[in-house]
């Protein structure tokens, strides 16, 4: 049986007595751990941001397991709670750039991540101050997209179906080879569900129909459906910047910001960022 998502509390000697225990049986066909330590050493060597810490790993019976850092809650559960069944505006954006900076590491170290969606970020412990910390997890689904020499790969001709539909990239319906922009994408997708508390898409079940519903939200009216209120307009803008990539294309991460953080300025809202900035307890 694969415990990929299984994630338990246990007694260890740090500041809190607890980290997460992710275990996953040894005759499993796919070995998701192993990508998880590949990917959050080589992050850590990196000094990445927004990423756990392993701090024990190893086989103990027919499971092999990885001791890694404790976090809070995901931002799916904490969209889902509130009644409006989104974040604020503010918070919203503030939490985007967060994400994306998570991206820009991982992708910084040669990975896509292929499954980008609220589920797969949370925010720190409050026993640790950390209410307002942004860490991105799972990386089982990650793919190298350069060789040794960091020269990016030649794509596939075709590539099966990664990801979660809900936040999938049109490439992805397409199957076609994903690329850094992708990533970016899907981010995209979860900016908007965070925001407005849904994706146009939500309801509809069939993978096709959804690539196509995606597709279609490129044009009026589509697009003003997929950018409801309150999304800013700089959504659009960004999506822009997006779509215009190719395959070897390096995503403007620092235009993406620049236009997120603009973006609080024509919404008259207050950026909250965890730089230097007294603040509530919790921006949620």
């Amino acid at each position: 049986m694969v415990c990929r998502e299984e994630v338990r509390r246990r007694r260890v000697r740090d500041q809190t007595g607890q980290y997460a225990l992710k275990v996953e049986g040894v005759d499993e066909k796919v070995q998701v751990l192993k990508m998880e330590v590949f990917v959050l050493t080589e992050l850590a060597a990196r000094g990445g941001r927004h990423f756990t810490r392993i701090e024990d790993k190893g086989r103990f019976g027919n499971f092999n397991y990885v001791v890694m850092t404790l976090v809070g809650r995901s931002l799916q559960d904490l969209r889902k709670e509130r009644p409006t069944q989104c974040l604020t505006l503010a918070c919203a954006l503030s939490v985007g750039i967060q994400c994306l900076e998570a991206i820009e590491d991982l992708h910084g170290i040669g990975y896509l991540h292929r499954d980008v969606k609220p589920g797969n970020y949370t925010i720190g412990r409050p026993e640790l101050r950390e209410l307002r910390k942004i860490y991105i997890l799972d990386f089982g689904m990650c793919r190298k997209f350069t060789n040794d020499q960091g020269v990016i790969r030649k794509p596939r001709a075709a590539a099966g179906f990664r990801g979660t539909v809900r936040y999938a990239p049109i490439s992805c319906h397409m199957q076609r080879e994903l690329c850094r922009k992708d990533d970016v994408e899907t981010w995209i997708y979860q900016q908007v569900e965070l925001t407005v508390g849904r994706v146009p898409w939500r309801e509809v079940q069939d993978i096709n129909q959804v690539g196509e519903y995606k597709k279609r939200c490129r044009q009026p009216p589509g697009l003003n459906e997929l950018f409801a209120p309150p999304c800013p307009r700089e959504f659009h803008e960004i999506l822009q910047i997006v779509d215009a990539l190719k395959y070897y294309d390096q995503p403007n991460y620092q235009q993406i910001y620049a236009v997120s953080t603009y973006s609080h300025c024509s919404s008259e809202v207050r950026l909250l960022t965890i730089r230097g900035e007294r603040a509530p307890r919790s921006i949620f």
